[in-house]
């Protein structure tokens, strides 16, 4: 991933900070104004309680005035609460509205003056020990969990794409990611496959929400790192039970995930070298198909490998594991070591074994 993304990334998870906040504020359509309280603002957007609320794409002026200055942008309607709906979502009637990029110089005022009112607003908050990336295309659904989950004593990142909720998790390492399946530009199990590449994210239990789960959806996510599946629909306590588990287990968690992604695109012999080259310590689980293999590694060295597909010592195992082009990878680090080294040669020296079996075996 370039720099530019990832910058770009950056501010795309800064745009999705939402803090529940009750500011004053007015909305001017038609010629009217309303006066009403918002629920909570980001650098995007807010939500604003009304009834009945005005209806989806209109065009609004809004108007803010913290410390007595007035600031004023132009905003759309992107979704509109009214009263059964708003308490099937534990919510107040009313609508989420987005800032129009600036344009003119009261826009840029307004941004910067939200952007100061949510930076004075989290310097006077108590920090909140987990973190959480919430990603779902479902605005009204992210409204929903982000709220729960903040007052279940999260610190919560929204996303509505996976570009977003990748970002997201560069810009801060949560405890715990929540993300949907189908998910825009990129899909949830390309998340998966992306925070695996990142060694501050490979140790992230990620939970995977979706309207359903076929078998081959949920093995593929549970090679790529998923930890949990949750069906929709679902309730907001089971979330936040599940969220909590799974964050306190990632900070008690010895044996760390470091590293995770597919063979098609870091082949094993590769993988092995770097080990070797960094002196890593902890243990490579490999799947391919069905079978899955355990390689043991030392301070770089190869001493034990086991497969469910192959009943031989460490070295059979391992010439066997290196045949396998496709399939799923997965280092954790800290790993207790076995108490008896099975093999005592240098991965290159394995390397070249099995390159020489190979060449043998085309004659």
């Amino acid at each position: 991933m370039t720099r530019q993304m990832i910058e770009w990334l950056s501010r795309m998870r800064r745009r999705n900070n939402r803090v529940a906040m009750n500011l004053p504020v007015e909305v001017i359509t038609g010629g009217k104004k309303i006066r009403a309280v918002t629920q909570d603002l980001s650098a995007y957007g807010m939500f604003i309680r009304m009834s009945p609320p005005l209806p989806k794409d209109a065009i609004v002026q809004l108007v803010l005035s913290p410390n007595g200055q007035r600031l004023i942008t132009t905003g759309q309607v992107m979704y509109s609460l009214e009263e059964v709906e708003a308490r099937t979502l534990g919510r107040f009637p009313g609508i989420g509205v987005v800032f129009r990029d600036p344009v003119r110089p009261g826009d840029e005022q307004f941004s910067e003056g939200v952007l100061r009112l949510l930076d004075n607003h989290a310097a006077s908050q108590p920090t909140q020990d987990l973190r959480i990336v919430v990603g779902d295309p479902e605005t009204r659904l992210l409204e929903r969990l982000s709220t729960a989950l903040d007052t279940a004593g999260f610190s919560v990142a929204t996303a509505t794409n996976g570009m977003e909720a990748i970002g997201a998790c560069l810009a801060r390492t949560p405890d715990v990611v929540l993300i949907e399946r189908d998910m825009p530009v990129v899909d949830g199990l390309h998340v998966l496959q992306e925070l695996g590449r990142h060694p501050e994210l490979a140790s992230v239990p990620v939970m995977m929400m979706g309207t359903e789960f076929g078998d081959l959806v949920r093995l593929q996510a549970l090679q790529l790192g998923a930890m949990d599946f949750i069906p929709k629909p679902f309730t907001v306590l089971e979330v936040i039970i599940r969220a909590r588990r799974w964050a306190r287990t990632s900070q008690r968690d010895t044996e760390r995930v470091v590293l995770r992604g597919t063979l098609a695109e870091l082949g094993l012999p590769s993988l092995l070298t770097m080990f070797e080259q960094e002196k890593k310590s902890g243990q490579l689980s490999v799947t391919r198909d069905q079978s899955v293999a355990w390689i043991d590694f030392v301070n770089g060295k190869i001493v034990r490998a086991r497969s469910t597909s192959l009943d031989a010592d460490s070295r059979a195992v391992l010439m066997h594991v290196l045949d396998w082009e496709f399939g799923y990878f997965e280092l954790a680090a800290g790993a207790a070591a076995p108490a008896k080294a099975d093999l005592e040669s240098t991965v290159t020296h394995l390397l070249i074994e099995h390159a020489r079996i190979r060449d043998e075996a085309r004659r």
